[in-house]
């Protein structure tokens, strides 16, 4: 026979809530007191049933409620008690947290992108992870090209739905063909993004870096237009004069692909006076190849497109006098906050 008064006085001597919980489980859980209750209901005749039934009904309601008001109560004695031990005298002096601020790394890419908006150029940033049509073949990068192989790309277990091992992308323009399927042309976009790539690290090379990425469609553009837009990109980024140097180079998704070099005015805060560097190496540009085109569904007889790209690593080394680029990745906070 349930006595739901003596089950009820039970509850309320629990102080705790691992006593609740054995309670729970004892009379409320699926072997509760009442669930066998209701079984010896099916001996009874049927007008004895229905009066027994309700009382159980009846018994079930009041047991569950004073349960739940009994859990209320004790949850908010052990916040209390919790609150108690934690409590923090807000009088005392306490010295101020850091100040947080961006990395070199998000600062400048933050600053490339306000300006490459200024020029009107979209920003995107594409997907880290990507098939092997788009970071080769859609690029006009064949399956057999060296850059495909493990020792220089970085592959992943997962599989794309043609079967196909997925890649960490090992450069922005994997995104062109997506970004030219999505906004079509004529197009003025920019990707500011993580590429890596298997590398011999050392002063100049990472294996995850930051790679900027400028993609120009139009029906009437040329390597004139180019090479403009490219000194007026530079001297803003860098905030400092830039004249460049294009030398002809071979790149699987360009036709005619460059490499090129900067020279840049350099302030000497000693003596105030402006000299250039000397020429380096800062970037790949070209025009796209026909085949990126048609791989993208424009005709290459009526759009011209040209696009380049830039280590964002390189260029915040070259902003800040920074001779290591592993500086940017190694977690030292000593230089992170050295340049708050």
């Amino acid at each position: 026979m349930l006595d739901t008064k003596k089950l009820l006085e039970e509850l309320d001597q629990i102080d705790n809530m691992e006593d609740l919980f054995m309670f729970n489980k004892n009379i409320l859980w699926k072997k509760w007191q009442l669930n066998e209750a209701f079984k010896w209901m099916k001996d009874l005749d049927q007008e004895a049933r229905k009066t027994r039934g309700q009382e159980l009904s009846e018994a079930k309601n009041i047991l569950t409620t004073a349960y739940n008001k009994k859990e209320m109560q004790l949850s908010l004695q052990d916040i209390n008690q919790q609150l108690k031990k934690e409590l923090v005298d807000i009088s005392l002096t306490t010295t101020a947290p850091d100040q947080w601020h961006f990395s070199l790394l998000a600062k400048t890419r933050r600053e490339i992108e306000d300006i490459c908006k200024s020029f009107g150029f979209i920003i995107e940033y594409g997907d880290e992870v990507v098939s092997k049509f788009e970071n080769f073949e859609s690029v006009n990068i064949p399956l057999s090209h060296p850059a495909t192989e493990m020792h220089d790309t970085i592959y992943l277990e997962e599989t794309d739905p043609s079967g196909e091992w997925l890649v960490l992308r090992t450069h922005t323009s994997s995104s062109q063909n997506y970004l030219i399927k999505k906004y079509w042309a004529p197009l003025k976009a920019v990707l500011p993004s993580k590429v890596y790539r298997y590398e011999d690290l050392d002063a100049t090379h990472d294996s995850m870096f930051y790679q900027l990425e400028w993609i120009f469609i139009d029906k009437h553009i040329s390597i004139a237009h180019f090479k403009d837009l490219m000194t007026k990109l530079l001297s803003a980024i860098l905030d400092t004069n830039v004249e460049i140097r294009m030398r002809p180079w071979y790149f699987p998704f360009v036709e005619p692909g460059f490499e090129i070099d900067a020279k840049y005015d350099i302030l000497d805060q000693k003596t105030g006076k402006t000299y250039k560097s000397d020429r380096i190496e800062i970037l790949w540009a070209g025009m796209i190849h026909p085949n990126v085109l048609k791989e993208a569904d424009l005709d290459p007889s009526i759009w011209k497109w040209f696009a380049f790209g830039i280590g964002i690593n390189r260029v915040v080394a070259m902003k800040y006098g920074i001779k290591d680029i592993r500086y940017f990745t190694n977690g030292d906070l000593r230089f992170a906050k050295s340049f708050v």
